[in-house]
């Protein structure tokens, strides 16, 4: 159930034009209301690894998530995943430089709790427009909060896919954690960057709003990434009232 009425998600995960490998990895469980993406970065297949072992982790702790609360559930389990691939980095020299992003959320009694790491983006979708509610770990978001950087300077920053938090680069690693409520008529889109770097929100809230078919409207987003070049993996999970 999904804030009391029913739910459910769509998937949309692609490679993109230029890349070899989709080092995305994501999670979707209707039933517990948990939905987790994530975008894995290293050399040769570092990424993807480490993506996976994010997505493996927070399902071998699922049931768990019937005892604990959300937010305990998030924390403990982003924590390890990031131990896990810690070592593996420290243990196998293929790996030396894997980390991933994290952005996982979960839907109990209309509430919305979520886990972040990176600059993946979570955005709630309203008839009034879209609220992005992450915050990017990124060495231009910094500079936007520090007053050296303006919006539209961030686009075309050199270093605006610098993360200054990733999941599994350090031994410890701080997690952003936070609640919104939910109303009924509310939709969810976790993404990656592959989409938010090429396409606006605006772009992304227009499509929710004139396609009924959810379906529909993530391969619309996917069709404007890759005419604007679509040169990174790309995913995206809608979650919506059915």
């Amino acid at each position: 159930m999904f804030w009391g009425v029913n739910m459910r998600a769509i998937v949309l995960s692609d490679i993109g034009r230029i890349r070899r490998q989709n080092q995305d990895r994501f999670l979707v469980d209707e039933k517990r209301g948990l939905f987790v993406v994530c975008d894995g970065m290293g050399g040769h297949k570092a990424g993807e690894v480490a993506a996976q072992i994010a997505i493996d982790t927070i399902w071998a702790r699922i049931d768990l998530l019937d005892e604990v609360h959300p937010h305990q559930f998030l924390s403990d389990s982003i924590m390890e995943a990031n131990r896990q691939i810690y070592s593996m980095a420290r243990q196998n020299e293929e790996f030396s430089d894997m980390g991933t992003t994290i952005t996982a959320a979960i839907i109990k009694e209309m509430i919305l709790y979520v886990g972040h790491i990176g600059d993946s983006s979570l955005y709630l979708i309203r008839e009034d427009g879209p609220q992005k509610l992450t915050r990017d770990h990124t060495m231009t978001e910094r500079m936007l909060r520090e007053g050296l950087l303006s919006e539209d300077e961030i686009k075309s920053n050199r270093y605006r896919h610098i993360l200054t938090r990733a999941l599994g680069v350090e031994d410890q690693v701080e997690i952003d954690l936070f609640t919104s409520n939910l109303q009924y008529e509310d939709k969810l889109i976790l993404t990656t960057d592959g989409l938010t770097d090429l396409v606006e929100p605006w772009e992304i809230w227009d499509k929710f709003e004139q396609e009924s078919d959810i379906d529909r409207a993530l391969s619309g987003l996917m069709t404007i990434a890759y005419e604007r070049g679509g040169h990174d993996n790309i995913t995206m999970i809608a979650v919506v009232p059915s």
